[in-house]
């Protein structure tokens, strides 16, 4: 558990330093969720360019993430509990979200 939790603390401190992403909540045990901005972006512009991150990283197939609805906005969210999980899975999924986030930006 020390190590998913520590692995997704990395994950979360990576993540939070991108242009255009939002942590809508703070690492809890090794779960922590997230959406896409820009200036000026409307909710339903945000959610839809959320859906679509999300849709992208998963289609590369080396990691997943999930989505849900929370106070009326989709999130992406990064649960790491895979015994299978390890820094290179980390890894992956930074350099897959950067690589779809580049190509979602309002």
């Amino acid at each position: 558990i020390a190590e998913k939790r520590a692995l997704a603390l990395d994950a979360h401190r990576r993540l939070a330093a991108l242009p255009g992403l939002v942590i809508d909540a703070a690492p809890e045990l090794s779960l922590f969720a997230f959406h896409v901005t820009w200036p000026g972006a409307w909710l339903a512009e945000e959610d839809a360019a959320t859906r679509r991150l999300m849709d992208r990283i998963t289609a590369r197939g080396r990691v997943m993430v999930s989505g849900t609805v929370a106070r009326g906005r989709f999130l992406g969210r990064v649960c790491v509990l895979s015994f299978r999980t390890h820094a290179e899975q980390i890894d992956w999924l930074v350099e897959d979200l950067e690589a779809a986030l580049r190509g979602i930006r309002g």
